[in-house]
């Protein structure tokens, strides 16, 4: 009994020390900003911050569970959208989810650095 209570122990400290190094790496990202909205409506018309914070919601939250997330600024935006097709056939992602992730990190790569 003893042994189990420290098996989950262990899982439990292990989870919180995960889930406290994503959320610091999810403070890095970039914030959607109108400014970034209307970069981005260029491209997408119509785009919204709103849209934006679901692209980047969306990163934290089907990204990390494989992989650290990476900088958006670690790319050129040019790059991102096949990198969001390839990984989005290892997870289940809408087509709205892949157009919401596409748009956050083109246009966070295109955004002034935040660290």
């Amino acid at each position: 009994m003893r042994i189990n209570i420290n098996i989950n122990a262990r899982r439990v400290g292990f989870a919180a020390i995960v889930a406290g190094a994503l959320a610091g790496c999810a403070g890095r990202l970039p914030e959607p900003s109108a400014a970034d909205a209307a970069r981005a409506a260029q491209h997408w018309p119509g785009t919204t911050v709103s849209d934006l914070h679901r692209g980047r919601d969306r990163y934290v939250q089907s990204c990390s569970s494989c992989h650290g997330l990476i900088d958006p600024h670690q790319f050129e935006a040019g790059r991102w959208p096949g990198f969001v097709k390839e990984m989005s056939g290892r997870m289940q992602l809408t087509p709205n989810d892949v157009a919401d992730l596409t748009r956050y990190l083109v246009v966070a790569s295109e955004s002034a650095p935040t660290h």
